[in-house]
């Protein structure tokens, strides 16, 4: 979820209650009645918060949020607009170029699933030209603030391939990795407590050329995964029961392309209607009204800087939070080393329900 960060060098250059087990996303209706109403802008004070990603637990009432520069994960309360824990993860948090970015709730077991991926892909100019260093995948118990498995794709990758970016889960609980130098997805099988699962090289695109921008963020329905292509534009889907990964292309209507996205998001709310790509000049919004993504329609953006972003404050991700959904914005260019934060202590998670809405109505 960083090709805004390497987008903008480029463009430089040229607790509610205690921390409960996370429910599953699927079932909107229910979980959606779980926790108390919430819309609106809310701000986290927090040193060094810099927030890259976001999923937010309708059983508990909280939101994971991965820290991107610092390496390490916050659980935040938003009703009261608080940090209530933050996660450090021995090896990696406070590593300068190690980034914790992608992170994703087990919809089975609750456990969850975070990246920690070498920076240097994303910073190092021209993008894709560094590939070097550890992307580590680790599963994440809530309930006993324990890491139980960690495991290493470049031992799996060698180097040839890299800018690993986000995760997402199928139904049996086994974990998807998308790399974007170039489109990558990786798959780790059989994953569970104790179980250090087997790496596989599910997709990987040709020629395995780390100049090419490849796959912005995952989104999964059942057993359906979606991304969007940054290399040609187009939005793919991927059958996750495949032995290997076959991309299918959604046309868009009307024909639209960008190359610019970051993460992806399915709101619980749309019961997968609605496709949220972040990244660029804000929050692209698409639509499938019978969410089989056979097609889409592409509904507009909700423009950052109609919110009152400058282009340094990326639009990194979107997360439903009770009924509201809200964006979440890294700040970039508080420090001059690209690898780690500055001083900012202010972090806004801005409401963008009602514009998401009025393009829906269109």
């Amino acid at each position: 979820m960083l090709y805004s960060i390497f987008s903008l060098i480029l463009t430089a250059a040229a607790l509610r209650g205690a921390l409960a087990v996370p429910s599953t996303r699927f079932g909107a209706k229910n979980i959606l009645r779980s926790c108390p109403l919430f819309k609106g802008n809310f701000t986290i004070e927090q040193f060094q918060l810099y927030p890259e990603n976001g999923e937010f637990d309708f059983k508990s009432c909280l939101l994971y949020v991965s820290n991107l520069y610092n390496g390490t994960m916050s659980v935040i309360d938003p009703y009261e607009r608080a940090v209530v824990d933050i996660i450090e993860f021995p090896g990696i948090s406070h590593t300068p170029g190690l980034f914790v970015s992608g992170l994703e709730i087990d919809t089975q077991t609750g456990l969850i699933a975070i990246l920690a991926n070498s920076g240097a892909a994303f910073v190092t100019q021209p993008a894709g030209s560094d590939i070097s260093g550890p992307n580590i995948v680790m599963l994440w118990d809530p309930m006993t603030k324990k890491e139980l498995w960690r495991i290493n794709l470049t031992d799996t990758s060698k180097g040839v391939y890299g800018g690993f970016a986000d995760v997402e889960l199928d139904p049996a609980g086994n974990v998807y990795v998308n790399g974007m130098f170039p489109g990558t997805i990786m798959k780790l099988e059989k994953c569970g407590r104790g179980k250090v699962p087997k790496v596989k090289e599910w997709f990987l695109s040709q020629p395995r050329n780390t100049s090419i921008n490849g796959f912005g963020g995952l989104a999964a329905k059942d057993w359906t995964l979606l991304t969007h292509n940054n290399a040609d534009g187009q939005l793919l889907k991927f059958d996750m029961r495949s032995p290997v990964g076959k991309p299918v292309a959604i046309p868009m209507t009307p024909n639209t392309i960008f190359l610019n996205s970051d993460a992806s998001y399915l709101p619980p709310k749309y019961n997968n209607t609605v496709w949220l790509i972040s990244g660029g000049p804000g929050i692209r919004v698409l639509r499938s009204k019978d969410a089989k993504w056979n097609t889409a329609e592409f509904m507009g953006t909700v423009e950052k800087a109609s919110l009152g972003l400058l282009p340094n404050h990326l639009a990194t991700a979107v997360v439903q939070i009770g009924q509201g959904l809200n964006m979440l914005t890294l700040h970039t260019g508080d420090d001059v080393d690209a690898v780690s934060g500055g001083n900012r202590t202010a972090f806004p998670f801005i409401d963008i329900t009602d514009r998401v809405e009025k393009l829906l109505s269109i």
